[in-house]
Order: structure tokens, then C-alpha cells, then sequence
């Protein structure tokens, strides 16, 4: 009989982590039995279940970007108090043998359940972790899991600086490189190209922290002449049901008609898979503003042999070489944002040789065999399979 991992979710759209989680289960799929609990429904369920992959309730409750109140505090607590309680009782019940916490905000109820049933934790941090409250109850969470995958170095760090403890259970197993979940035919390829400008993307959900803003701006500050060279190709769209994104997204669209602009962008809106976007793009533009662990997005952009302009910050460093296969930048940094796109737009030889560097492709920390490997090496660990 397979042994049962039950692998805590916490959101039910596609993101980033969403999508690494997909190629953990595609991972493990001969050999272990895979749940997923979720807080709602959406469309990263939807898909799991199409693959005949179990998927449970528990109510963690809605994830909301930014500064939380005390009222929203107090409710995650009593939240995740219950969500523990309710799934050691799971757990139980279904014999799992080991728990994997794909997230923070699982990580008190999974630790909680891990602690109640005597089962082994991992956690898979996705996140360059900054706010200090966030830091420490992470930090001492993470004592009481068996082991810590780390997508990046810098992931790891933020954690570690906190607690140099830590690190004889951490893992660093670099985020693959998905596979695209679709294929278009090669006249779809590079549908949202304009043939006589150049074209700049960026990719990833209508939020503030992604910096769409930023991006606008800096392209709304270029010089006229060079300004008419730009198309924006704008990929993503705001989470189901989250006011901020959604007032977010009618910032972007009054900014983009304020700064006069608003005829050079392309909206596709949600895309279950962004990979054929890139056919259409000169250069992605990845702002972050918050420090970010390690980009799905930059990795399809230098795969498709896109360069990338993005802020020097987390873990975009490890896969960026500034002046090969694309340009860093500060973050938050409007002037230097519009400093780099101009390199990027005016100089051709400039232009040639970034793309050059991003079509010499990624290296071999990023290759999906390698990642499936190490994440079943982890999962072994933990959750042997039994001899016959």
C-alpha cells in the first residue's frame, strides 16, 4: 500500500509556489498517495483534481496582500488553531505519514496537526521572508519541522540570519523550470507581438507588491521619441475576491491613461500558462518590489532567450548576471528602472548582446530532473517506502 502525504496549500489559484507544488506531486506520483487541502476553491484545484489528485477542505481562510490588522491576526490564530485540531484528526483517520507545508500561512496548523499525530513536517519556503513579526514566527515554527527546503540561497538566509540553528535541516533545491501546461501551434506563437515596436513585458498577478506601477511610470518617463518605441505587454490579472488587488488594478489603468499611454498596453488578463507570451517580448521587466525569493517568471523569460531588467534583490541575483542576460537594477528605483530601458530600447548592440546571454539558456540548477530528484530524496527521508 502507498504511504499518504498530505500537502497544505494555501491558495487555490496559480502562482508561483502553486505551480513548483505541481511538479512536487508529478514527483511523487508512482509512489506515495498525494492530498492537498485547500482554502476555497479556484482554478490550481480545479487542475489537481482533472489529474485525479485528492484535494480536502480546511478553512486557513482568505489570503489578503499587505499590512494585517490585529482583528485579521487574532482570526488567523483562532483559525489556524482550529485547522491544526481538524486536520491531526485527518491525519488520523487516513494514516498519513508525513505532513508538507507548501507555505507560511499552513505552517502554524501544520505544525500544530505534526505535533498532535507525531508526524514528520516539511516546509517549502518560497519566500524571501522581511517583516520581522513574520521573521520570528516563522523562525520559531521551524524548529519543530523535520526538514526546510529553501527554493534559493537568499530564501534560506532570510530564515537562517534569524536562527543559525536552522541550517542543519535546511535544504536549498532550486525552483525548475516548469513545462508548459499548453502548446500553441507555431502561428499562435508570439500572437501579441508588435511588429514595429519593441516590445516590454512583465508577468504576474495585478499586485502591488509585483510593481506594475513602477513599470508604468518609468515607461511613462522615457523621452517622447523613445517612448514611441514601446509596446507593454501586461500578463496576469488580480486574485479572485481581493479588494486591494482589484482597487490596485484600477490604479494601473487610471495611471496608464494619465501618463498617456494606455494605447501601448496589452492586458491578456489571466493566462493558465504564460510560457507562449514570450514569443512576444524583447525584454521582461520584473520590478519586485519587496525582495523576492526566486522567479518562475525569469526563469520562462530566459529560457525563451528574453533578457531581463529586474531589481537587484532576494534571489533574482542567482539567476540574473548583470550585463549578460539581462540588467539589475535597485529596487523601488524609478529612474534607474527608466535608465535600464533606455539601454535597452536605444542601444541595438546592447539589446543583442543581453539576448544573446539569455538565449545561452539556464544552468543546470534549474533542470526539472534534478529538482524531482532532490525533492524525492526529501520525501524518502521522512516517508520511506516500505520493502516488499
Amino acid at each position: 500500500m502507498k504511504k499518504a502525504v498530505v500537502f497544505l496549500e494555501q491558495q487555490s489559484w496559480f502562482g508561483g509556489a502553486q505551480r513548483v507544488l505541481g511538479t512536487v506531486l508529478d514527483s511523487i506520483a508512482p509512489e506515495y498517495e498525494r492530498i492537498v487541502t485547500f482554502p476555497d476553491h479556484g482554478p490550481f484545484r480545479s487542475t489537481l483534481e482533472e489529474k485525479n489528485i485528492e484535494t480536502v477542505d480546511l478553512p486557513i481562510g482568505d489570503y489578503r496582500p499587505g499590512k494585517k490588522t490585529f482583528v485579521e491576526k487574532f482570526t488567523f490564530a483562532c483559525r489556524s488553531l482550529y485547522c491544526g485540531v481538524k486536520l491531526a484528526s485527518f491525519i488520523r483517520r487516513r494514516n498519513v505519514a508525513l505532513i508538507y507545508i507548501n507555505g507560511p500561512r499552513c505552517m502554524p496548523a501544520g505544525v500544530l496537526a505534526a505535533w498532535l499525530t507525531r508526524r514528520p513536517a516539511i516546509f517549502h519556503l518560497h519566500l524571501f521572508l522581511t517583516r520581522k513579526l513574520d521573521i520570528a514566527l516563522v523562525a520559531l515554527l521551524a524548529r519543530r519541522v523535520s526538514r526546510i527546503v529553501a527554493c534559493c540561497e537568499a530564501a534560506g538566509a532570510s530564515l537562517l540570519d534569524v536562527d543559525r540553528r536552522l541550517a542543519v535541516k535546511t535544504d536549498v533545491v532550486y525552483n525548475p523550470l516548469p513545462e508548459p501546461e499548453t502548446r500553441l501551434a507555431r502561428e499562435e506563437q508570439g500572437a501579441w507581438r508588435c511588429s514595429d515596436r519593441i516590445t516590454i513585458g512583465m508577468v504576474g498577478r495585478i499586485t502591488e507588491n509585483k510593481g506594475q506601477l513602477l513599470l508604468l511610470r518609468a515607461v511613462g518617463g522615457l523621452p517622447a521619441q523613445i517612448r514611441a518605441k514601446v509596446q507593454l505587454l501586461i500578463v496576469g490579472a488580480e486574485a479572485p475576491r481581493c479588494v486591494p488587488d482589484l482597487v490596485y488594478g484600477q490604479t494601473l489603468r487610471a495611471e496608464a491613461a494619465r501618463l498617456g499611454i494606455e494605447g501601448q498596453i496589452t492586458w491578456t488578463g489571466h493566462l493558465s500558462d504564460t510560457r507562449p507570451c514570450y514569443a512576444s517580448m524583447d525584454v521582461l521587466v520584473h520590478p519586485a518590489l519587496p525582495p523576492e525569493a526566486l522567479s518562475i517568471v525569469i526563469l520562462e523569460a530566459l529560457d525563451s532567450g528574453v533578457p531581463v531588467v529586474a531589481a537587484r534583490t532576494g534571489g533574482i541575483p542567482e539567476m540574473i548576471r548583470d550585463g549578460f542576460n539581462g540588467l539589475l537594477v535597485p529596487p523601488g528605483d524609478e529612474v534607474a528602472l527608466r535608465q535600464a530601458l533606455e539601454v535597452v530600447l536605444e542601444n541595438d548592440a546592447a539589446r543583442a548582446r543581453l539576448q544573446a546571454g539569455a538565449r545561452s539558456g539556464l544552468d543546470n540548477r534549474f533542470l526539472p530532473e534534478r529538482f524531482s530528484f532532490s525533492i524525492r530524496s526529501v520525501i524518502g527521508e521522512f516517508c520511506p517506502q516500505e520493502r516488499l
